[in-house]
């Protein structure tokens, strides 16, 4: 006999490999946590700078590093450590979806959600900020924080984004997205990220 021990963080659904349905909105949403649910099934979609100036090949992100988890098993580490050229703001960066299909979009309006929370640590260089992309409606704006090197620290923070400054959660294509942007001359950053989720307080 097989038993599946379950609780809001590790549901049956989740231990069996059963997405939640794309308009279910449970108080706490872990978007990241050892694994992506996005409950859309979607691969994580990467982009970058098209131009030259970056060394791409120093770019690196792994949704299943196990060297320095906040909880659980697994993080995120997100690195592009090594010159960057002085173009401004070149980038590189990554959004979670909650879509069934590419091309798609979810309605957030009626989720209950306050805050989009995660922890971060790690170390960015002079001329490097670390910029959270909350919900974007299709065709609209990002709402958006951002974190520079003096904000990212060695020890794991917790961070808060507020989400009611957002007029309209309806025909949301993202959930979440992250980059690494360059403001001039820079080496560069690493963050680790975890426990990335939607929370209803």
């Amino acid at each position: 006999m097989i038993c599946f021990a379950s609780c809001e963080r590790y549901p049956v659904r989740a231990l069996l490999g059963i997405h939640d349905p794309i308009d279910s909105w449970p108080d706490i949403w872990y978007i990241y946590d050892d694994e992506i649910n996005t409950k859309g099934s979607l691969e994580p979609k990467r982009w970058e700078d098209d131009s030259s100036c970056a060394d791409w090949h120093k770019v690196k992100l792994d949704f299943a590093c196990t060297s320095q988890p906040k909880c659980g098993r697994k993080c995120v580490k997100f690195s592009w450590v090594g010159n960057v050229n002085d173009r401004d703001k070149s980038f590189f960066g990554f959004g979670l979806m909650a879509r069934e299909q590419v091309g798609g979009v979810v309605d957030l309006s009626k989720s209950g959600y306050v805050y989009m929370k995660f922890w971060i640590k790690g170390r960015l260089y002079q001329g490097c900020k670390f910029r959270i992309e909350i919900p974007k409606k299709s065709g609209g704006s990002w709402a958006y924080a951002e974190m520079s090197d003096t904000d990212v620290t060695p020890n794991w923070q917790e961070v808060s984004v507020q989400l009611t400054n957002i007029q309209d959660m309806t025909q949301i294509e993202y959930d979440i997205s992250m980059a690494l942007i360059a403001t001039g001359i820079t080496n560069g950053g690493e963050v680790y990220l975890d426990d990335i989720r939607f929370t209803k307080e």
